[in-house]
């Protein structure tokens, strides 16, 4: 399944990132002549500018290695821009501050550190840079120049709001965008389940359909009498596969399946009278289910027609697995496995047979 938020977290280093290249666009494209103007500005302006070149670049390298801008790089970043605000605020005159390359610069770069946080930390950054710069113009400079301050700052400022917002909103779409394919996934895995079961229910009535349903039917139109031993023994086997078809859809979570299956027919092998013995040994393996159905075939026919006690056991090999059981000779003959995978080896003795099913993972 597609991480929920993935989405989100794409589409946010994608604005991080749009939102870098403007900041470097205005510090370079707009305002490259502080650099290589003879003189473009003040000792504190190129180190400023440089400073803030530096923290481009470092943001730049963060969003490429990890997506964002780690909280390592955020905050001593948005202390530094402050520091920034009040070194130019003591270096520069009251009538440079309106046009001053720096009111806006800041602040993007302020969007660049503080995007994927809640919008009141761009706020709050905005302000305290504004009040920074703003401050000396308003109690030294001239009503005019004050004017000019204001207008540059709510004009810069509130745009960068505006661009701060905006962005908040598609980042806030793409989080409902991810929500919705986390649930259309969901729905569709449990379509898929839903398919898959309604599969495993026709699977098992089409094992049943050969075997069962006629000797339901002999029963019911009474052609079969089931007070006759062969009759008696064919329900008892059919009983044990379908209670053994039963707890295959009630396996998940179990860590050995087969020994699983296993119980059930020892299950039904011991309410027909036969005391059972049942050992596991080895580590459980991933065995294939049609290979599990062709293991317990015989040795459920054999188990549910015994009347004596009987001794099964199951061994976990590395490369093989292997049933074996030991009991009273059923009087029907035991049905091989249907298919290649499956070998059954069986031995008759004094009354007893012995029965070992085994299959190679490899």
């Amino acid at each position: 399944m597609v991480d929920p938020t993935y989405i989100e977290r794409r589409l946010a280093a994608t604005i991080t990132v749009v939102l870098l290249a403007v900041a470097l666009t205005v510090q370079v494209g707009l305002n490259g002549q502080v650099l290589f103007a003879p003189a473009g500005g003040s000792r504190t302006e190129l180190v400023v500018y440089g400073f803030l070149a530096v923290l481009g670049g470092v943001s730049a390298v963060a969003l490429y290695v990890r997506g964002r801008v780690p909280g390592v790089v955020r905050w001593p970043g948005v202390v530094a821009l402050l520091g920034c605000s009040v070194a130019l605020s003591a270096d520069l005159s009251d009538a440079l501050w309106p046009r001053h390359w720096s009111i806006g610069l800041i602040g993007w770069y302020g969007l660049v550190l503080l995007y994927d946080l809640a919008i009141g930390w761009v706020v709050a950054l905005l302000l305290a840079h504004s009040a920074i710069v703003g401050w000396p113009v308003l109690v030294h400079g001239t009503a005019a120049e004050t004017a000019d301050m204001a207008v540059a700052l709510v004009s810069v400022a509130g745009f960068q709001v505006g661009v701060a917002l905006s962005a908040r909103l598609v980042r806030s779409i793409a989080r409902r965008a991810s929500r919705a394919a986390l649930a259309e996934e969901r729905q569709r895995i449990r379509d898929e389940e839903a398919a898959a079961a309604a599969r495993n229910h026709e699977r098992r009535y089409a094992d049943l359909r050969p075997t069962t349903i006629p000797l339901l039917a002999g029963l019911a139109d009474g052609s079969l009498d089931p007070r006759a031993d062969d009759v008696r023994r064919r329900c008892a086997v059919e009983a044990a596969r379908m209670r053994r078809l039963l707890s295959e859809g009630h396996g998940e979570g179990v860590t050995d399946r087969l020994a699983h299956e296993l119980g059930a027919i020892v299950d039904i092998a011991e309410r027909h009278g036969a005391s059972v013995h049942l050992t596991v040994r080895g580590t459980p393996g991933d065995v294939p289910e049609h290979v599990r159905r062709d293991l317990l075939a015989p040795i459920s026919e054999a188990l549910v027609t015994a009347r004596s006690p009987a001794r099964v056991t199951v061994l976990h090999a590395p490369d093989q697995v292997r049933v074996s059981a030991r009991c009273a000779a059923p009087e029907l003959p035991i049905t091989p496995p249907e298919q290649g995978e499956v070998s059954l080896v069986e031995s008759v003795a004094d009354g007893q047979v012995w029965l070992e099913t085994s299959w190679r993972s490899r």
